[in-house]
């Protein structure tokens, strides 16, 4: 009975911020190889490689170390505010005090950036990427961290950009997509519980990874 009541809870958890990163690329393993029969889960572990930072020895160091401390030491943004593709390489450097710059992926270029948007248990803390095409218009934007609550980040990817929940056969993951004409997702946010969740610890209660392709007009 705990474990159903568990999982009936969790769908409506949704984005939530510790001030620390967790270690995700065993993590991520396991999450891919869960939907292996889906058709867009090579698509997807690319895309992964890219958010876990594999192309670049690792994840961001200083995007990690700078979502870490107390929360008075740490400018907050607004998660409606940088999860939006009208942005440009210039507004997201004079955001942030600090912006990694070094992360080319085949044409696109990114800046990654440390995010905390607050510390109730619906914020959200991480590394938030932003990868621009050679016309720096925004075209990709990932982010990997922890949350105590994914609801509202749940709440702003399906109003803003048509995420929908899939069922998949994992049910300790949460996934929700945007189907492409093909039926294969390069949008989509895994929503898992972390290992050890602790009572003295509300804001890592769940590990987020997210990629959001830039829109296609209509």
């Amino acid at each position: 009975m705990l474990k159903k009541g568990f999982l009936v809870l969790v769908p409506l958890l949704a984005a939530a911020g510790p001030i620390a990163l967790f270690s995700a690329s065993g993590w991520w393993s396991k999450v891919t190889a869960s939907v292996s029969s889906s058709p867009s889960t090579q698509k997807q572990e690319g895309l992964a490689a890219l958010l876990l930072g594999s192309s670049s020895g690792g994840t961001d160091s200083s995007a990690t170390s700078e979502a870490q401390g107390s929360p008075e030491d740490i400018p907050t943004y607004d998660l409606a505010d940088v999860f939006r593709f009208d942005l440009s390489p210039d507004w997201v450097v004079g955001r942030w005090p600090r912006v990694s710059a070094g992360l080319a992926y085949l044409e696109l270029q990114g800046y990654r950036v440390p995010l905390v948007t607050g510390t109730a248990e619906d914020d959200v803390a991480g590394a938030l990427t932003y990868y621009f095409n050679p016309r720096q218009q925004l075209q990709r934007i990932t982010f990997q961290g922890t949350t105590g609550n994914a609801r509202r980040l749940v709440d702003l990817v399906t109003s803003r950009f048509g995420f929908a929940r899939r069922m998949i056969n994992d049910a300790s993951v949460f996934l929700y997509e945007i189907p492409g004409p093909d039926g294969r997702a390069t949008s989509f946010l895994w929503i898992r519980p972390a290992s050890v969740v602790k009572a003295s610890d509300p804001h890592r209660r769940f590990e987020v990874a997210l990629v959001i392709e830039r829109p296609e007009k209509r």
